[in-house]
């Protein structure tokens, strides 16, 4: 019991204590001040707590969905069901680049800015990425309910289209970021529902247990 509280402990507090130490490190190199990556950002700008309350929502959509890839992956390796284990581990891997990406602006700023790659290569790289998933694991997720992940998709391109339509047509632009932003919002709920879903009938006790 101890030794398991220890290493609970540990993978706890070693990542947290890593990440303090990333940041103080980057600030004394930067001269950028501690408190700009530890405050919250409508507090340093003095803005609304408002201020991003739908992409805040949409990362915690994010987020949740790859806490119940994860966690059904862990159960699902422990019952020994090998196969439903790895599509929801690899479902987690895909969920959190993507969680990444929308947290940090990764394909909007950094790419871009500090590696200088434009964003349809990185676009095109996550469609590479998630089109060899779907390729890997088509039989598992033919057998689940996919129409919830064909729908998020379906929202995911949407708000894509709506995004380049506004970059073309100026006049478009005062409405873009509500159907833009309400895709993906509808496609982040249905990612969600997909996997939660799925993943509840999956830890579901079969009929003989």
């Amino acid at each position: 019991m101890q030794s398991t509280s220890a290493k609970l402990l540990l993978s706890l507090y070693l990542p947290t204590g890593m990440l303090l130490l990333t940041v103080l490190a980057i600030s004394l190199r930067t001269g950028i001040p501690v408190a700009m990556f530890t405050r919250d950002p409508a507090d340093i700008t003095d803005s609304s707590p408002f201020l991003g309350v739908l992409s805040n929502i949409g990362i915690l959509l994010w987020c949740a969905s790859a806490t119940i890839c994860f966690f059904a992956a862990l159960f699902l390796k422990r019952k020994n069901a090998g196969g439903m284990a790895v599509f929801f581990f690899i479902s987690g891997l895909i969920t959190s680049m993507l969680l990444a990406d929308d947290l940090f602006l990764l394909h909007e700023r950094i790419f871009p800015e500090y590696f200088h790659w434009r964003q349809r290569y990185v676009y095109l790289s996550y469609v590479a990425v998630i089109f060899v998933y779907l390729l890997r694991f088509r039989t598992t997720i033919l057998k689940s309910n996919f129409v919830t992940l064909v729908l998020a998709f379906g929202f995911f391109f949407l708000s894509i289209v709506i995004d380049g339509i506004a970059v073309k047509y100026e006049g478009f632009r005062p409405f873009h970021h509500f159907f833009e932003d309400g895709f993906k919002l509808f496609g982040l709920s249905s990612w969600l529902g997909y996997f939660g879903d799925t993943a509840l009938h999956a830890l579901a006790p079969s009929d003989g247990a």
